[in-house]
This record gives structure tokens, sequence and C-alpha cells, in this order.
């Protein structure tokens, strides 16, 4: 066997030898720790529907008991196991809602949403983006915002958020829910970075626990448990359940990883009887090397005095910092902390990277996390030269021609970029990660946004959805 011929299995290979400090998804680290000796034999655990086993799309054993734990859990009234991922559960409620229907969406959702309302025909109403002024991202959904757009569209049948961000701010759930139920509009979250949060209250208050009507969890971002896992829970007043499992077994394989599965069910369990403890441990960690992070030069943190808007929360584990006060990029830290410290961070932009710690993270990741960044803060004291020229993390405002589902079904035709101004998309781009779109299928190309195309193009930040990613050509409507 050569390394051509097994090329994925290779570069997985080559990742583990390396032994990189993972501050990445998924939420287990790569700790061995985290999982039982057995998962030493997986291919032993690697099984299917038999006798005794169960069927996920029509539960009454083991699969039944373990969805009633993880309800129980996590404070829902149903749940069901997710083996495609929270994009599942996502696109299961939009699949869920009346044909066509309006519903209320964050523009700095992840790509998932645009899924879902392909698949459902739902069509957009964009809630503006909360800016932080420092960073350019955007951070939380206000109150205010969506009684507005609620006040202004009396067709609404839902209104569908994002909380915590990818960079771990939360919105006032409880505020919005409140609103939006008083015109018996219900209110479903992608908590899909948030699935920790009912484990200990120094945490933000999870969404379901606020007053959310259905909630995503994406378990593998921050529990032990593998990538693809995770779950869909149901409040009491999820409206239409029946709806939703009929969504959920169109959309979920009939061929579940019983890996999969029984890593969530031990998951549950570990965090019923381990979580609070855990969590403590690196709730003090985090604040601690927060505050030392703080005091380097040319950095700022999240969580230490830096304003972040108004947004009610912030896990404590996303550590976001800030490095416009060095001379080089967030983009460069991230390469220089990859070559030079063997630390691998989730994600990197112009002024920033994002380290996402878990409970399996020890005080010696930290330091050592802590050391690197201080080393390189003083070598790079200084301000970027291009400092001023940052478009922002977050795309200018979209112009809706053509719903995501016209769009996706119209002709269309490939044009180079440069003459793609003021025609209409028939195509994704979204930066990745977080997977946020900066212009979907259906959208006018304007100025603003062809600049801003024009700006991750030029940055070589990498994006999901173009048939063409380097944004030479894009695809646009024939209309």
């Amino acid at each position: 066997m050569t390394p051509s011929s097994t090329p994925i299995y290779t570069a997985v290979k080559k990742y583990i030898s390396e032994n990189p400090l993972r501050l990445h998804m998924p939420g287990h680290g790569g700790k061995s720790e985290a999982f039982p000796p057995l998962w030493k034999d997986m291919p032993l655990c690697d099984v299917t529907e038999v006798p005794g086993l169960d069927d996920l799309h029509l539960p009454t054993e083991a699969i039944e008991q373990a969805q009633q734990l993880l309800a129980q859990a996590f404070g829902a009234s149903q749940s069901f196991f997710l083996v495609n991922g929270a994009t599942s559960g996502i696109h299961t409620l939009f699949l869920a809602l009346p044909s066509k229907a309006q519903v209320i969406v964050p523009r700095h959702a992840h790509r998932s949403f645009f899924g879902g309302m392909v698949l459902s025909g739902a069509k957009p109403v964009y809630l503006p983006a909360q800016v932080d002024q420092e960073t350019g991202l955007s951070l939380f959904t206000s109150v205010e915002s969506v009684e507005n757009t609620l006040q202004q569209n009396n067709e609404v049948a839902a209104v569908f958020l994002t909380s915590p961000t990818y960079y771990g701010t939360t919105s006032d759930i409880g505020g919005i829910a409140a609103s939006a139920h008083r015109r018996k509009v219900p209110v479903y979250v992608d908590e899909a970075h948030g699935a920790h949060f009912c484990f200990h209250s120094s945490y933000p208050t999870p969404a379901l626990q606020a007053g959310a009507d259905a909630v995503v969890h994406g378990l593998h971002k921050t529990l032990p448990v593998f990538n693809q896992g995770g779950a869909l829970h149901l409040g009491n007043s999820c409206p239409s359940p029946e709806q939703v499992k009929k969504a959920y077994s169109l959309l979920t394989t009939t061929s579940p990883s019983y890996p999969l599965l029984a890593a969530m069910d031990l998951a549950r369990h570990f965090m019923q009887q381990e979580g609070q403890k855990r969590l403590e441990e690196a709730w003090q960690l985090a604040a601690e090397y927060r505050e030392k992070i703080a005091q380097l030069p040319g950095l700022k943190c999240w969580g230490t005095g830096l304003p972040f808007s108004r947004a009610s929360g912030l896990d404590p584990l996303k550590i976001l910092v800030l490095t416009s006060g060095l001379k080089m990029t967030g983009f460069d830290m991230g390469r220089l902390l990859r070559r030079q410290y063997n630390i691998q961070v989730e994600i990197e932009g112009e002024h920033y990277i994002l380290a996402m710690m878990s409970m399996f993270h020890q005080r010696s990741h930290w330091e050592r996390f802590y050391r690197a960044l201080q080393e390189i803060s003083q070598e790079q004291k200084g301000i970027q030269e291009n400092n001023k020229n940052n478009l922002g993390a977050v795309p200018p405002a979209p112009l809706v021609i053509k719903s995501p589902r016209e769009a996706f079904f119209s002709p269309s035709r490939c044009v180079p970029l440069a003459q793609a101004r003021n025609l209409v998309s028939a195509e994704m781009v979204a930066a990745y990660p977080p997977g946020i779109p900066c212009l979907l299928p259906g959208e006018m190309i304007t100025p603003q946004v062809w600049d801003y195309l024009h700006y991750i193009r030029q940055t070589g930040i990498r994006v999901q959805g173009p048939l063409d990613p380097r944004l030479d050509t894009i695809m646009v409507l024939d209309i």
C-alpha cells in the first residue's frame, strides 16, 4: 500500500504523526481518555440493525431508550440522534415548515440554512447583522431586530436563529422567544456550538431552557463525540412534532453508524456524570489564561474587558485573540502557530485567530498556547500596514431577487467575476470556516457584494460553494 493509493488515510495518518496541539473541533480534541477502551477495536462496534440493536427510524428498544435519556439530559420533550451532523437537524426543521413559508433568519447563519431553504422552498426574511465595531464580526441577534422584522412581516411562520455564533457569543433567546410567541411564531435555534451549556450554570443559558421551541446541537463540536454526531431536541411547545419526525426520517440515512450512535450515548452519560466537574475546571483555566493573553503586547482577548456589543453571553472556551496590534495578520499567525509551534487553531481571520478549547485540554495545553502567543507578540509588535483596508468579516446586506429554491432550479451561465456586477448569483459563496454565506443563489451581485468577493479572493480565504473556488469566474442566473 503506497501513500498515493490511499490519500485520505495517508493524510489523516500524517496529521496524527505530527501530534499537533489540536485547538479545533471535535470536542474530544483527539484525547483517547474521552473514550472507552472498546474503541480500540472499532470494527467490532460497526454493526447494523440486527435483532437487539434496534432501528433508528422505528426505535423501540435500545435507541428509543437512549433517545429518552438524551431528552431528559437536555430538558427536551423529545430528542433525536443526528448521524448526518447538525446540518440534517436544521434541514429537518425547515422541511417540517409549511410549503413556501416565510422564515426569519440571521445573515450570519451557517450555510446549512440555505440547504434547508432549497429543500423546503422557504423564503428568507433576513435580519440585519449586529456588528462589533472593533472586530467587524457579527456577534448576536437583538430582540429589537426580531421584533421589528415580525412587525413588518405578518406571514412569518418561524424565527430560526444561530446562538451561540461560531465565535461563542449568544443572543437573548428568552427575549426573542417571548416576542415571537406573543405572535404565535415558533423559535428554532441552531445551537450547534452550545451542547455543553446545560451542564454548568456558569456557561450561557441553553436555548431550550430559555424558551426555544426546537434546538439543534452539533454534539461533536464540544462534547466527546465523533464528527457528524448531533442531536435535535423538541420543546413542549414545538408545533407539529409529527411533521418533524416525518422530515427527520426522510433526511436520515437508513445505514446509521453504530459507533457514532454509541459515542453520543456515552457522551450524554459522561456529561451527566462528569460534565459539571470538567466544565468547572475548563472555566477556571479559561478565566486565567484569557487574562494572561490579554496582557500580551499587541493582542486582545474576548472576555477580558473587550466589549462585544450587547451579546447576552460568551462561551468561555472560545478563545478569540485579536491580532490587530501586531505587524502580522491573523492568517499569518495561524500559519506560524502550525509551522513553528505545531499548534492548529480552529480558524484564522484577517485580524484574529480562534482557538476552541475543550474539557480535555489540560493546563499544560493552555500554557503551551500562551507561551507561543507570548513569543509571537514580542517578535511581531507593531501595526499592520494594511490594517485599515479590511472590509470586515460580515458581508454586505443581500438583495434577494429569487428564493433559494427558485434560484437553485433556474438556468445559469458562467461569467468572469470582473463582469458579474449587478447580475444575479446562481451559486453560494461561503468563507469556510465558519461557513457563513456572503452570497446565495438568487441574490444580486451588487457593487458592495462584488467588492467583498474581490476582497476574499485577494486574501486567499478558503471558500465553499462556487464551482470555481478561486473566484476567477462565477455562475449567474440566465435571466
